[in-house]
């Protein structure tokens, strides 16, 4: 990786050519085994089989793109930990939930107990403001997929830039995503970012777990909303996403009057703008649950004349942000509960049977409680993030794809194969072979020279991992089994 140069600006701060991605480093916090036990605990999690490291974290400010493409400047923090004779640890990107307030973020300390709970059993965890929130300026594109995926992919690159001048820890090369909430939907908008643009060399996705989001927003999170009592219960989300859409593509309305009643549409342009008040105070001003409080008559009677949701320009938007219609190559485990009144559970049952229908063979749809809510979802689905990631996690070595001191052409042939698979471009006396399901089960095959028989494997897709023992190196490449 590439050193860079460093300058002091304050006594905890670290500045930053701003021709890189990394703009500035400040430190945000130090936690003693103690202290991070303690947050744990208040958090209620239950940390008695987890191995309590210290951890520091750090404010991060970094170059990245806005809604249009347009250079523009965000923050986010990431969290380190302290780990004796470790030179090497995984990387976790947590996205948050729905956050009104431009202040409470990661890079401001905000949400340190996720960043604690990912990173103190030895995972360097990257937590994004996103756009509009934090030091970016404007209005918070929010569920606007895009922004999300590329705000948390600058701030990784951000992230390895910092890592490259720190002594201590060093990103292993192993990516995994998850989030709550819209933090859900943006983990997997960057899963789903980071195949479709081609980008599995630099964000090698292990496995990424959304939990609890709207990937389904024009079909079972539409449902949801106006499913015929005209109340929701955050009925404060539709002034924000019409906001956020509003900002992304310019079709949703010219004035606020278009959309709202008076005096409403003078107070959602005053708040929306201002990002310094709370749900609860969007709550008490809209007037409650019941949409048609504040929102034109006409307007939702236009939405919902739209039956096949493709016309509309507010339906068109929703649809643009939708998840669900793609295959991941890595495996995703999607976590939710089943008396969510805040986000449809049919957002995660729909999309799981798209994707398999679509012929992916690596995701899951979790229900944590039958009878959990959006609030009480959080704590199983998260703990339950964090096992499973440590299941598929190779902490204290390094496991980047291309290794900095070697240049190894890596590759198999024929993939997909049916019968047989031979590796070049690797001494494979030197390593250890072992072929993994993408959901991490091992497969015992016939390994002559450099020619595996795969014969017996099930279709589908899989991994030849390659373990250096004497080096501590791993490396590995997908295959698919025909």
């Amino acid at each position: 990786m590439k050193k860079l140069t460093l300058s002091v600006v304050l006594a905890l701060s670290i500045g930053f050519s701003i021709s890189q991605t990394l703009v500035s480093a400040t430190q945000l916090s130090s936690k003693s085994s103690a202290q991070v036990q303690g947050t744990l605990n208040a958090y209620g999690w239950n940390a008695s089989a987890m191995t309590i490291n210290p951890v520091v974290s750090y404010t991060i400010t970094y170059n990245t793109v806005d809604v249009h493409g347009n250079a523009t400047v965000a923050s986010g923090a990431v969290y380190l930990p302290t780990l004796a004779g470790c030179e090497y640890a995984p990387m976790i990107a947590y996205n948050h939930g729905t956050e009104f307030k431009k202040n409470n973020v990661p890079s401001n300390g905000a949400y340190s107990g996720q960043g604690l709970f990912f990173s103190t059993t030895g995972f360097i965890s990257v937590l994004p403001d996103y756009l509009g929130l934090g030091v970016n300026s404007g209005i918070h594109p929010y569920q606007h997929a895009e922004s999300e995926a590329t705000a948390t992919l600058d701030l990784i690159r951000a992230v390895r830039e910092f890592l490259d001048t720190n002594t201590v820890i060093h990103d292993n090369g192993q990516l995994f995503l998850t989030g709550y909430s819209q933090g859900g939907h943006a983990a997997m908008a960057t899963n789903k970012y980071i195949e479709e643009h081609n980008m599995t060399s630099e964000f090698e996705v292990i496995a990424c777990a959304p939990l609890s989001g709207a990937y389904d927003q024009s079909g079972s999170q539409f449902d949801l909303i106006f499913d015929g009592d005209s109340n929701y219960y955050a009925a404060v989300f539709l002034p924000y996403i019409l906001g956020s859409y509003q900002e992304a593509y310019g079709t949703i309305y010219q004035n606020f009057n278009e959309l709202y009643d008076s005096p409403f549409d003078v107070n959602i342009n005053t708040y929306l703008n201002a990002g310094t008040y709370s749900f609860s105070q969007w709550m008490t001003m809209l007037g409650g649950a019941n949409y048609y409080n504040f929102m034109q008559d006409s307007v939702l009677q236009n939405i919902l004349a739209d039956v096949d949701r493709d016309s509309h320009p507010i339906n068109i938007a929703l649809a643009a942000n939708n998840l669900y219609d793609w295959v991941p190559q890595n495996p995703v485990r999607m976590m939710y509960c089943g008396n969510d009144s805040m986000v449809s559970p049919n957002n995660a049952i729909f999309t799981l049977d798209t994707m398999v229908a679509l012929g992916a063979t690596a995701v899951e749809a979790l229900n944590m409680s039958p009878t959990g809510d959006h609030n009480s979802c959080f704590n199983p689905a998260t703990a339950n993030a964090l096992t499973w990631f440590e299941s598929n996690a190779d902490k204290c070595s390094n496991y980047a794809s291309i290794l900095d001191n070697e240049n190894l052409d890596l590759n198999v042939y024929p993939n997909p194969a049916k019968y047989f698979l031979t590796i070049t471009g690797i001494s494979i006396d030197s390593y250890d072979v072992a072929v993994y399901s993408i959901l991490g089960k091992q497969f015992e095959v016939i390994q002559t020279n450099n020619v595996l028989n795969i014969e017996k494997l099930p279709s589908g897709v899989y991994f030849v991992v390659f373990t250096n023992t004497s080096s501590n190196t791993t490396r590995r490449i997908r295959f698919v089994k025909g």
